[in-house]
């Protein structure tokens, strides 16, 4: 049965965990100790690494964790084999579950339904969000994943991924999603970025300002920000910042899509 549209991820792993699957799996030689999958492996990158995953959703268990868990996270390595994604979604931030759940998500299901299943492994889906460590103190992590096995009618099935902890480049208030599709037929080629969208856990924040209007209504009209910053009493920089937060908010690519964005929705 296709998912929908609307499927939010939570409902996803309950309705896949109905489906059966049996994944096979590649070994590759050198690669449980190379990535550190056990106690017993040991490499100089453990501590630089990302941490990597395997997925199956349709048993909601990870069939891989690499053991540097404990590093990225300060979380055991067995409490995500026990626990599975079950566990992962214990240790959420409550706001950042919401968003991944029924914004995010949902945005992957639109753009995978067109693409044929043989290829989702092509494409990477990259986001960030916050998990609760041990010490129960949130760390934000970036995340990448690509779905390496999903069936006849698109629904992901494994998802190979990592993560990473990014603490010290952290906004609290905003998730990037990003779409890369990998080309080659061993996915080494160059990534090409499909999609860049950027979510707001508040609301409030997607709004654009009354100083934003302002510089807003001279970037329609042509003006360069220097050209702005004299007319707004303002320094260049502040007038870049400000272009590129209203960008963010609109997810406009640049200042001519963000000029129609404030023109279709009667902004300016």
């Amino acid at each position: 049965m296709p998912i929908q549209k609307n499927t939010t991820w939570l409902d996803y792993i309950k309705e896949t965990r109905e489906q059966d699957f049996d994944p096979t799996l590649l070994k590759i030689e050198g690669l449980d100790n190379f990535f550190g999958f056990s106690k017993e492996s040991s490499t100089i990158f453990q501590h630089s690494i990302p941490s990597i995953y395997l997925l199956d959703y349709t048993t909601g268990k990870y069939v891989i964790f690499s053991q540097n868990i404990e590093t990225t996270l300060g979380l055991k390595k067995e409490f995500f084999d026990d626990g599975g994604i079950d566990f992962t979604i214990s240790q959420y931030h409550k706001d950042d579950l919401r968003l991944y759940s029924n914004s995010i998500f949902p945005d992957r299901v639109s753009f995978l339904k067109n693409i044929p299943p043989e290829e989702h492994a092509q494409y990477v889906f990259s986001y960030n969000y916050r998990l609760k460590n041990q010490q129960g103190k949130y760390c934000s992590l970036l995340q990448r994943n690509t779905f390496i096995r999903s069936d006849a009618n698109g629904k992901p099935l494994l998802s190979l991924g990592m993560v990473i902890n990014v603490d010290h480049y952290k906004n609290p208030n905003t998730a990037v999603q990003l779409i890369e599709k990998v080309t080659g037929n061993d996915y080494s080629g160059e990534a090409e970025t499909i999609l860049k969208k950027t979510y707001f856990l508040n609301d409030e924040d997607t709004l654009i300002t009354k100083r934003e209007k302002e510089i807003l209504k001279y970037l329609a009209d042509g003006l360069s920000s220097k050209q702005i910053a004299d007319k707004v009493f303002l320094s260049e920089h502040t007038v870049i910042v400000h272009r590129k937060n209203m960008m963010a908010k609109t997810n406009s690519g640049n200042i001519a899509e963000l000029v129609s964005w404030a023109i279709r929705n009667e902004i300016i």
